[in-house]
């Protein structure tokens, strides 16, 4: 297994909402956001499993082409797993309030159907 905290450690498996955004930095690394729809464990008073929509990001390096990536051939409705760790961090924002953010890093990615 990769090097991480296991207590910072989740796993989200769900199907694709939309095709990820992808930003590209100065430096010629990516940003990735991505969303997948992850049923819930419980169904709510109804009967019903809703679904949770989960926004992820990971960072592709300089050195690591994009049209390589298993990022270059996800489409809309496939179901991933997808390891990540919590990332927190804040912000001043326009106005002088400051802002917390928590972010789920993508440590990696799998299809999870043929």
């Amino acid at each position: 297994m990769f090097n991480m905290n296991i207590c910072n450690y989740g796993v989200a498996i769900g199907r694709l909402v939309r095709q990820p955004k992808v930003y590209e930095n100065k430096d010629g690394s990516h940003k990735i956001l991505y969303t997948l729809a992850v049923r819930r464990a419980f169904p709510s008073k109804k009967g019903k499993r809703d679904a949770d929509f989960v926004n992820l990001e990971t960072f592709l390096p300089a050195d690591s082409p994009l049209e390589q990536s298993i990022y270059s051939r996800l489409q809309v409705g496939t179901m991933l797993a997808a390891r990540y760790t919590l990332s927190s961090s804040s912000y001043t924002d326009a106005d002088g309030e400051k802002r917390y953010r928590v972010s789920l890093l993508t440590q990696s990615l799998d299809f999870m159907e043929s």
